[in-house]
């Protein structure tokens, strides 16, 4: 599901927190369920809320699970927290005892994204996306300048192992990064379970899938994570793709199943220039 949230100048702070809290946790699916706060005329929501893949466990924080869109024998948590109309951290942890609320082998990410309240000089208001599906949990902001969100990484030697790995990573594409709060290292004095932290990369070369009927061209660029701790070895990142470095549009747009697509193709600039 996609969640276009768009705020007015009279939003507060509860207002905030319970759109926010209500998107995630599946309570608010429309924006007639949003607060006065919000801008329902420029909100929307596309899409099915993941019910099996999110779940709000506590009621005293805003900790949230999510189950692995493949290997749902693992179950990860994440916790917001909240300044006024800011979620200041986003924090990301293995697992996390109900008990005592607390949230284990956790690393906690500095975010501050906020909204931007809606003026009748904008043409475009911008405020915060939100994509939640089986793989990932995920928030834009264009006005706050991030993107940032808990993605389902896929198993290599090393996890397969190492069974107690964490296997999904806060991804930040915004400053190619990613962090991993529990996984397996193999460097001497570091070797044991610790948090990883790296670039995200990609393949050299795009994938170029045609279409049905040959009338255009779909680039996939998948995003992996890959650590010198690990040997190196690469995790794949579910439903994340990456633009080339240098891409170029053509005004050739085709539709199958109801998507529009754009065609175009990326140039690769070497690395000497």
């Amino acid at each position: 599901m996609l969640v276009k949230y768009r705020t007015l100048p009279s939003i507060t702070a509860q207002n905030f927190l319970d759109d926010i809290v209500g998107i995630l946790d599946g309570s608010i699916t429309s924006t007639a369920g949003l607060s006065a706060g919000a801008d329902t005329t420029n909100s929307a929501f596309s899409g099915t809320y993941p019910t099996s893949q999110l779940t709000k466990v506590a009621a005293g924080t805003y900790t949230f699970s999510k189950i692995h869109s493949v290997d749902t024998n693992y179950t990860h948590y994440f916790r917001l927290a909240f300044s006024g109309t800011t979620v200041t951290t986003f924090t990301v942890a293995q697992g996390y005892t109900s008990g005592t609320d607390t949230l284990l082998n956790s690393v906690a990410h500095t975010v501050n994204v906020s909204p931007s309240a809606y003026q009748s000089h904008d043409q475009f208001p911008a405020a915060i996306n939100i994509v939640m599906n089986s793989k990932c949990v995920y928030f834009s902001s264009l006005t706050s300048g991030i993107g940032f969100g808990l993605f389902d990484i896929g198993a290599n030697g090393i996890t397969n192992t190492y069974t107690s790995n964490m296997l999904m990573a806060f991804v930040k594409p915004t400053a190619n990064t990613f962090n991993i709060p529990y996984a397996y290292v193999l460097n001497g004095g570091l070797s044991g379970y610790t948090s990883l932290s790296g670039n995200i990369t990609n393949l050299e070369l795009p994938k170029l899938v045609s279409n049905a009927n040959d009338q255009g061209v779909i680039v996939e660029n998948p995003v992996f994570l890959s650590h010198a701790s690990q040997g190196h070895q690469s995790c794949g990142v579910y439903g994340l793709f990456k633009l080339g470095r240098g891409v170029i549009a053509s005004d050739v747009y085709y539709n199958t199943s109801g998507v529009t697509r754009l065609t175009s193709f990326d140039y690769a600039v070497p690395a000497d220039g």
